[in-house]
């Protein structure tokens, strides 16, 4: 990949217009306001936004309701892919495209779960968004199949099909889904790593940012394993965990034998984790002195009782991890974290208005739906 460089007339443009998309989405402040609305007046309020006015115009006669706002806001989304990929030049839309292929990862899942559970084809298509290489046709191409061996054939031109037809003559067997997905998302943050170490602008700062994202999600995996109800032994968590972090798998081996307090907070306290816990708790509870071996052993009370991690701290974190995402792209603002940056705000401003919608459905109290929320 040739490095566009910071200097390109291209890639000042490309940067300078994500800028303002940034500007273009829902502020912090006007949460309060949504959150107060009904249903029709949410679809009323974002039919006069510019980044949603024209999915809800065009889908106001086949959808409604909350139907109407999570379809409406998953096109956008999409849009907003497609148009990514459409103004980046050069490095900044191959890294673009690499990063979208957490799309297609999510995207075929959802179709191969749904073929082999016979979800029906319209509650499957509803959760897809088409922002990557496998586009709105093939999607539609693979839902009309009613095997799990014919999707997978159907994506024989699809780059990541090679991790798929290992799993060919096994798709649809128990826990092979969770093995496919966790090689899938291997292989894209190798691919993802790769690009990053070109040399182009502001790619070290995105890999270290990758690298955390890697150990945090390593941690999530753990965790959950540990709260299985049959212990794994540790060939399941070498193929579980996902290399490339700054913390190495033998680390998450270790952590999982450990059976002792003293031990595990040592350990844990090591880790660039321990910290952003720590930052992400400060802010959820309105603690100034909630510190990072205080992050630890809250981590350990959740490890000794087998209990699956907090959802409001997880979300804590990523709202932890996007501030940091937004101050690397003010420091290098010609480079592909401000392309990243968008994209990542993007993404969460829909999964938010999702869970709004689908909270005012049934009917939730606002405090739990802002357990959803990232800001």
């Amino acid at each position: 990949m040739t490095p566009t460089g910071v200097s390109s007339p291209s890639c000042i443009y490309a940067c300078t217009r994500f800028r303002v998309r940034r500007t273009n989405l829902i502020f912090r402040e006007e949460y309060p306001r949504i959150m107060q609305m009904s249903i029709p007046e949410v679809i009323a309020h974002l039919g006069r936004r510019e980044e949603y006015r024209q999915e809800v115009v065009d889908l106001a006669h086949d959808y409604a309701g909350a139907q109407l706002i999570e379809e409406a806001v998953n096109r956008s989304l999409a849009r907003s892919f497609r148009h990514a990929m459409q103004i980046a030049p050069g490095d900044l839309q191959t890294l673009t495209g690499e990063y979208l292929t957490r799309w297609d990862i999510a995207n075929v899942m959802a179709v191969l779960r749904g073929t082999v559970h016979e979800v029906p084809r319209q509650q499957v298509r509803d959760l897809l968004i088409p922002a990557g290489e496998v586009d709105s046709a093939l999607l539609d191409r693979l839902l009309t199949f009613t095997t799990c061996s014919d999707v997978l054939e159907g994506l024989r031109d699809w780059r990541l099909y090679p991790v798929l037809a290992e799993y060919y003559r096994i798709c649809g067997e128990k826990g092979v889904f969770a093995r496919i997905e966790n090689e899938l998302y291997r292989q894209y943050y190798a691919g993802l790593l790769n690009l990053g170490s070109s040399g182009c602008s502001g790619c070290q700062e995105l890999i270290a940012y990758l690298r955390f994202e890697i150990d945090s999600t390593n941690m999530k995996n753990l965790l959950r394993l540990h709260c299985a109800k049959e212990a794994c032994d540790m060939t399941v968590i070498d193929r579980t965990m996902i290399p490339g972090g700054r913390i190495p798998i033998a680390f998450f081996r270790r952590l999982y034998g450990t059976e002792t307090e003293g031990e595990f907070v040592n350990i844990f306290l090591t880790t660039d984790i321990a910290p952003v816990l720590a930052e992400a708790v400060r802010g959820l509870r309105q603690d100034p002195d909630f510190a990072s071996v205080d992050a630890a052993e809250l981590v350990w009370e959740r490890w000794h009782q087998r209990r699956r991690p907090v959802h409001e701290i997880e979300m804590a974190v990523t709202r932890v991890r996007l501030r940091q995402m937004e101050s690397l792209s003010r420091r290098h603002p010609f480079s592909v974290l401000p392309v990243i940056a968008y994209l990542e705000r993007k993404r969460y401003e829909v999964a938010n208005l999702r869970a709004i919608a689908r909270g005012k459905t049934f009917e939730l109290p606002s405090e739990r739906i802002w357990q959803y929320i990232v800001l």
